[in-house]
């Protein structure tokens, strides 16, 4: 990294490359941690997960090719199932309405694939790098998370600039694309829900309980408990109209939620327990935590239903 007249190291031992002066509206806070590895030793890869704006305009294409402009890859092992992986990408940054996304919950180990392509394309050079430019959005450029079972990890974000050069970012593309093409878990057909079961308990003692019945004619009832910060427990009662009840299944769909079962947590706690449990008509049940670790865009599933059945 270049030097600049801000360019110190701390006593953590982290250099700091450019800081924002007191008085400075905007600017841009970098840092370096010298200590990050550039090369990982590790086999046993246990999370990928990077998301990067591309350089489209340097990108040469043959006519008719559309070019990448975004990608956003996540693999996390869900315990006992396989290996759940999201694709999302786009051929411009910014126009969020054309992303492509889809997810797959992949019986076979992909990480070793993973592994093979973190080091072929050097993800760890700049390992320990972050970058944050006042007023532009944390992911305006992309950000790199891998992590190992020894404890080895890569970190790397900037909300100015891409992360991955164009090879990288399709490469990464077309990998993933080629994972999810293998076996998939069976999950529960969603045309077979019945219930869907809302848990909140607050750490002040307060709770929330939500019932969703699923009727025949594509409708629902609702019928949820609370108490807050008083010891009355109120108590609600509402049809649920078949739209709602769509959109339901179409959220659970989209962001693949019969498939967090057994994901890792994310080290998060915000005041409390959320659980959503999806019972169907053979009796089986799947039940989700809104603390899993997930990919940007589709982690907002849960709070998507919750808002539906227990606002």
């Amino acid at each position: 990294m270049p030097k600049n007249s801000d360019d110190t190291r701390r006593e953590d031992g982290i250099r700091v490359l450019r800081q924002t002066k007191p008085d400075v509206c905007g600017g841009t806070d970098a840092t370096l941690d010298e200590r990050a590895p550039k090369e990982i030793l590790s086999e046993e890869m246990i999370l990928f997960d990077v998301t990067s704006a591309l350089n489209v305009s340097a990108r040469p294409r043959r006519p008719g090719d559309e070019p990448l402009g975004y990608v956003s890859a996540f693999a996390a092992p869900v315990a006992g199932q396989g290996v759940f992986l999201f694709l999302a990408t786009s051929s411009g940054f910014s126009r969020c309405e054309e992303r492509r996304a889809d997810w797959a919950l992949v019986t076979a180990d992909v990480f070793p694939a993973l592994v093979r392509l973190t080091r072929e394309r050097g993800l760890a050079e700049n390992n320990g790098f972050h970058s944050v430019t006042h007023g532009l959005p944390e992911n305006f450029g992309g950000s790199i998370l891998v992590r190992y079972a020894d404890g080895e990890k890569i970190s790397v974000s900037d909300n100015q600039s891409p992360v991955l050069d164009n090879k990288t970012g399709a490469r990464i593309a077309e990998l993933f694309t080629d994972l999810m093409k293998g076996e998939r878990v069976v999950l529960p057909a969603i045309s077979e829900l019945k219930e869907i079961r809302y848990a909140e308990e607050r750490e002040n003692g307060g709770f929330s309980r939500a019932t969703l019945t699923l009727l025949p004619d594509g409708t629902g009832v609702n019928e949820k408990s609370s108490r807050y910060d008083d010891p009355r427990v109120y108590e609600s009662r509402k049809e649920v109209d078949a739209a709602t009840v769509a959109a339901i299944k179409a959220s659970m769909e989209r962001n693949g939620i019969l498939a967090w079962a057994g994901l890792p947590a994310n080290g998060f706690s915000f005041g409390g327990k959320k659980k959503l449990t999806f019972v169907f008509s053979d009796g089986r049940t799947v039940a989700v935590r809104d603390d899993r670790l997930l990919p940007d865009p589709i982690c907002r599933g849960f709070f998507d239903i919750e808002l539906k059945i227990a606002p």
